[in-house]
């Protein structure tokens, strides 16, 4: 598994040159490609390695390698159809022949035009227990008043734990998640917050200024590190419930006319990939497991007698049509969703036997709980 430390560190003239001029010649590089129609990194290599040298011969040759491989992804990425281009201080890549990592000691080096570059760092508490994983690869970027160091460190993933018991996951706005071993995590602080930005968002486009736009990319950059705190708080939450692996709905945003305008504003803005892709790293590191399910009629679906009528779900309460249970409606989805997912772990894992219903961890009332949430104000 990798994790990336980044560190903020005093600009460096050497480096800064370094980044301007690698993202030039890969900029070179992107003409090249696109004008030829080649994305392949062989035939780039051909088409630009010596040209590039000659025209930029301070950059080392690793660095010129690198700047064609990201070229090469660009061009895939636009699939040709358009010609991408690299910013002046965009992330430049650093390889094991440009880069040193020797934080334990508080310090890195860095191939730049000018030779080695040896910078003293300071590593933040947090990413201290990543201080004995092997550097791999390393970023540089430069925000014009610092320079942007995000390295990559790699250990070994934990062994993944037998899937014994599974936890199902139900995603939402009106509660962030609701597990279906009974436990809430209330959403109502963070829809208040997020309903702030939004008011305040509507007066600022509402102004047009340009103070305002300064404004609304301020509020912009403000609102994206609020859900990324709370989508961490949510999936620390989860995986450190006593599961092995958790299922979760594979999800896509779709807006349609029927569910109104508001609602479709706040679907807009809800980043439940942010928070599964966290869900899923933090996992690995306990060494469980992450299972996707289809989402179709889990919401429908009743979690006792497996009957499937859409009438049976009104708003956030479930009455099944078919033989009276009653729930909460997201619990009842939550209690699918871990079906499912045992379902998909028993064919996982052919050596495991299917588990059964008792892994659930739920009784037939639901003691509802709910985590403490740090809503940041606006």
């Amino acid at each position: 598994m990798q994790r990336t430390i980044t560190l903020f560190l005093e600009p460096n003239d050497y480096l800064v040159e370094t980044i301007e001029t690698v993202n030039d010649a890969t900029n070179d590089i992107l003409v090249v490609g696109f004008e030829a129609k080649v994305v392949n990194k062989f035939k780039l290599h051909h088409l630009t390695y010596y040209p590039i040298r000659e025209r930029y011969p301070g950059i080392p040759a690793s660095l010129v390698t690198t700047a064609r491989d990201n070229a090469s992804e660009m061009l895939k990425r636009e699939k040709l159809q358009r010609l991408p281009r690299k910013r002046r201080w965009t992330a430049i890549r650093y390889n094991q022949r440009t880069f040193t990592s020797r934080i334990s000691t508080g310090c890195v080096t860095l191939a730049s035009m000018h030779g080695r570059v040896t910078l003293p760092v300071i590593i933040p508490e947090y990413f201290h227990k990543y201080i004995d994983w092997k550097a791999i690869s390393a970023k540089l970027s430069f925000d014009g008043i610092h320079l942007v160091l995000g390295i990559v460190v790699e250990e070994r993933t934990p062994s993944v734990r037998p899937l014994d018991t599974v936890l199902g996951v139900d995603t939402g706005i009106i509660n962030h998640a609701v597990l279906s071993n009974n436990k809430f995590y209330r959403s109502n602080d963070i829809r208040a917050v997020k309903g702030r930005y939004q008011h305040l968002r509507g007066e600022l486009q509402a102004k047009g200024t340009r103070s305002a736009r300064r404004k609304l990319k301020r509020l912009a950059g403000k609102e994206k590190r609020f859900m990324a705190d709370v989508n961490h708080q949510v999936a620390n939450w989860i995986v450190e419930q006593p599961f092995d692996a958790v299922a979760l709905e594979k999800l896509s945003v779709r807006r349609e006319k029927r569910l109104g305008t508001r609602f479709n504003r706040a679907l807009g803005n809800w980043p439940f990939g942010q928070m599964q892709g966290f869900i899923e790293y933090k996992a690995e590191a306990l060494g469980k497991s992450v299972i996707y399910i289809d989402a179709r009629y889990t919401s429908q679906k009743c979690s006792r007698c497996g009957s499937i009528d859409k009438r049976s779900r009104k708003g956030l309460q479930y009455r099944c049509t078919g033989c009276g249970f009653e729930l909460h409606a997201d619990l009842n989805a939550s209690r699918n969703i871990a079906s499912l997912g045992i379902a998909e772990a028993g064919r996982l894992s052919v050596n495991q036997p299917n588990v059964a219903s008792s892994c659930f961890g739920h009784s037939e009332t639901p003691q509802l709980q709910a985590p403490p949430s740090r809503p940041v104000g606006v």
